[in-house]
Parts: C-alpha cells; sequence; structure tokens
C-alpha cells in the first residue's frame, strides 16, 4: 500500500471513529453529579472540600501540561490517547476506594494526568487526520460537535440511570463509569497514528531540543494577540463551569432535593447540552464575534438569578422551576462553548504547533480554574451556596465586560486582516503557495 493509500485510510478511520469515540470518551459517565454526592453521602467530605479537590486537580493540570507534551512526543498521538484513557481506568479504580481526603488527592492526581494527555492528544489527532481545505475549520467543529452530541444524549441517560442506582447502592454508578473506561481503551486502540515520525529514544524526547520546542511554541502563542484573546475567555468560562458543577448540585442539596430528582434535573441539562452542541455552526454564523460574549453572560447571570431563587425557595416552593431554567440556560451555554471554543483555538494551526497551542491553552485554563476554585471553596466554606452563587455569578460578570473590550479588535477578523506571525503556522497559506 503506497503513503497516500496509507494517508486516505488514516483519515478515513479516524474521522469516522472520532465521533463515536468521543461520544464515550469526552468525559465520565454515570459520574458527574454523583460525584458530588458520592464524596458528601458516601465518603462524608465536606462540600466546600469537594470544590477544593477540583482545585487541587486543575493545580495538578497545571504542573503536567510540559510531562503531558514530552508523553505525546515520545509515545505520539494515538498510543498517548490509549494511555491516558489507561490512567483513567486507575483513576476510577482509586476514586471508589479512596478512604480519606489524601487518597482522593492522589485519584486527582491520575485523573489530571489523563485530562492533560487526551486534552493535547485527542483534538491535535483529529486536526492531523482531516485534510488541509478551506473547510476544515467546518469540519473539525462538525465532526467534534457531532461526537459532543452524542456525548451529551448518552450522558443525560447515564445520569438517569446513575441517580437510580444511588439511591439502590452508591457504588453501583461509580463501578459503570469504570466499565465504559474499559470500552473507551479498547476502542481508542483504532485510531491509525496520523503523524509518521522517525523513531527516537526518550532521552532524545526529554532532550533540550525537546525542550527548546516546547518553550519556543509557548513564547509563539502567547507573542499572539489573538491566541492570548481567545486564552483569557477559555480560562474564564472553565472556571465558572466547573465552579457551577458543584454549586448547583450543593445548592439541590441544600434545598433538600433527592438524589434521584438531582439525577433526573442533570440529565436534562445535559439534553440541553447535547442540542447546543448540535447548534453551534448556526449559532457561530449568527453571532460571529459576539458568540463568546453572549455565551459568557448566558452562564453568569442563570448563576446569579439560581442564587437568589434558592434564597426564597424555601418558602416558595415553584421557585425551584426557576432555578431549573437558570440551570438549563448554563448548561446550553457549556453545551456551546466546548464545541465552538476548540474551533477557534484549531484555527490557523499545523502539526508542528497545534499540540502546543492545546497545551498552553490548558495550562492556563487550569491555572485559572485552580485560583477560582480554591477561592469558591473558601466562599463556600463561609456562606450558604445560594449566597457564594450570586457572588460567583456577579464576579464573572464582571470579568467578562472586561474580556469583551479586550477581544474586540484581537479575535473575529477576516483571515487577511492578521498578521503574517499570526498565520505563521496556517496550513491553507501554506497549501495557497504550494
Amino acid at each position: 500500500m503506497g503513503y497516500k493509500d496509507e494517508t486516505q485510510k488514516m483519515r478515513k478511520r479516524n474521522m469516522k471513529l472520532f465521533s463515536s469515540y468521543k461520544s464515550i470518551a469526552w468525559d465520565y459517565l454515570f459520574y458527574y453529579t454523583i460525584d458530588f454526592l458520592f464524596l458528601t453521602q458516601i465518603k462524608h467530605i465536606s462540600a466546600a472540600d469537594v470544590v477544593l479537590l477540583s482545585s487541587i486537580g486543575s493545580i495538578f493540570g497545571i504542573l503536567l501540561q510540559i510531562p503531558a507534551n514530552i508523553i505525546i512526543e515520545f509515545l505520539g498521538r494515538k498510543n498517548s490517547i490509549i494511555f491516558g484513557n489507561i490512567i483513567n481506568c486507575l483513576y476510577m479504580l482509586v476514586f471508589m476506594l479512596s478512604g480519606n481526603f489524601w487518597n482522593l488527592i492522589i485519584a486527582k492526581f491520575l485523573a489530571s494526568l489523563a485530562g492533560a494527555i487526551k486534552g493535547i492528544a485527542e483534538p491535535s489527532l483529529l486536526n492531523e487526520s482531516i485534510p488541509p481545505s478551506r473547510y476544515k475549520s467546518s469540519i473539525f467543529a462538525k465532526i467534534n460537535a457531532k461526537g459532543a452530541a452524542r456525548y451529551y444524549l448518552i450522558g443525560a441517560i447515564s445520569k438517569i440511570i446513575a441517580g437510580f442506582l444511588f439511591e439502590i447502592n452508591g457504588y453501583l454508578p461509580i463501578i459503570l463509569s469504570l466499565a465504559v473506561l474499559v470500552i473507551v481503551t479498547f476502542m481508542s486502540m483504532f485510531y491509525i497514528e496520523p503523524i509518521k515520525k522517525k523513531k527516537s529514544n526518550f532521552n532524545e524526547i526529554v532532550g533540550k531540543k525537546q525542550l527548546k520546542d516546547i518553550e519556543y511554541g509557548f513564547k509563539y502563542i502567547l507573542k499572539s494577540e489573538r491566541l492570548k484573546a481567545l486564552i483569557l475567555p477559555a480560562c474564564l468560562l472553565t472556571s465558572l463551569f466547573s465552579i457551577l458543577m458543584n454549586y448547583q448540585t450543593s445548592l439541590l442539596k441544600d434545598i433538600q432535593v433527592s438524589s434521584f430528582w438531582i439525577g433526573m434535573i442533570s440529565a436534562i441539562q445535559t439534553f440541553i447540552s447535547s442540542y447546543a452542541s448540535k447548534k453551534q455552526e448556526g449559532f457561530h454564523n449568527a453571532f460571529r464575534n459576539k458568540s463568546i460574549m453572549i455565551i459568557a453572560l448566558m452562564a453568569s447571570i442563570s448563576a446569579i438569578v439560581a442564587g437568589i431563587m434558592g434564597i426564597k425557595v424555601q418558602t416558595f416552593r415553584m421557585l425551584l422551576i426557576i432555578i431549573i431554567i437558570c440551570y438549563m440556560i448554563a448548561k446550553f451555554a457549556h453545551g456551546m462553548y466546548y464545541t465552538i471554543m476548540d474551533r477557534y483555538f484549531r484555527n490557523f494551526t499545523n502539526n508542528k504547533i497545534d499540540t502546543k497551542v492545546f497545551a498552553v491553552k490548558n495550562l492556563f485554563t487550569n491555572l485559572t480554574s485552580a485560583i477560582m476554585g480554591i477561592m469558591a471553596s473558601f466562599l463556600l466554606s463561609k456562606t450558604k451556596t445560594a449566597y457564594a452563587m450570586i457572588i460567583v455569578g456577579g464576579t464573572f460578570t464582571i470579568l467578562f465586560i472586561l474580556m469583551e473590550k479586550y477581544m474586540k479588535k484581537r479575535v473575529g477578523l477576516k483571515p487577511e486582516e492578521y498578521s503574517k506571525e499570526e498565520r505563521k503556522y496556517d496550513e491553507l497559506k501554506e497549501q495557497d503557495a504550494n
């Protein structure tokens, strides 16, 4: 089989597999929402410490970005994805068997390492599997969104089942989550490595040349006004969504909603995210460079309103409906954000820079999530969840308004309006030159 045939086979296999793979591999199934209940009710960890654990995970995410890059350089994209999935399986085992807070910190380390590797290798593998063309960005977004929509749909069903099973035995949803991770690991073995490299030993990979390559990539990205203007909303929105993931469950727990109904509400949220990810192309076309700001305000303002309703819901139970509507709006923003943001970050990249772009994005989002998460944990230890949500929502609304001013002249321009340096790794420009 010739090189061209091998390349076509690789592209066909990877593009076809990616959406199916992402539908169960993007994140943990049978896990979210239940993880908060599992830690607070089964492991007897406080709500503030659960939020703190998320921040510790983000700190690990910062520290592990360069090691993750080195692992990917050494193993390649395919084998790194397999390795990341194996680590995820180990994480779920440690999480399930943890006996104290320190065990959970070890679990978070494993989850962060897996997340760092997969967060770089997966979008990069898809990016390198799509042939260069004027429509590459759109194709990337569609494949990514298709997988995300399926994940949200399956995730919604899994949350309903998890909520029901948690009432029977708190360990059952975690066992199911582990089973899915094992399946995901086997699925990842069917990818074909898109970038063929010369054999190199580990000493060469971690040597000065590779570290200089990583340093160069970081410097390039930090010089790019466009990428810096994308990293800012990525940091803020990822932090807010991470905080709300625990705050929303904590608020429902505070107002004495049962675990079954918490699972049902979370499932409806996931259906909303599925719908949002399917509509990302239309949303992007309708709002263009205002897309990120609209998503941001939907999330922050809904948090404020949910918090206000949470103060009075014990007296006026019907206000629970408004809280649920706010949760749905935030989850629509969540589903729209992740598919659109991946699309924006992969623009103007090729295999020389794409892993470094995703790595820098992950580095800064983890750093911000850690700082914001520690503050959110402290806030939750000092006040009720409803008040904490109002404070967090209000703070992020102000930050988003300032963010929009910074982004205005740096993102959403036509390709020819960007400098040559900004488009240095643009595959389409390279293709036109040839």
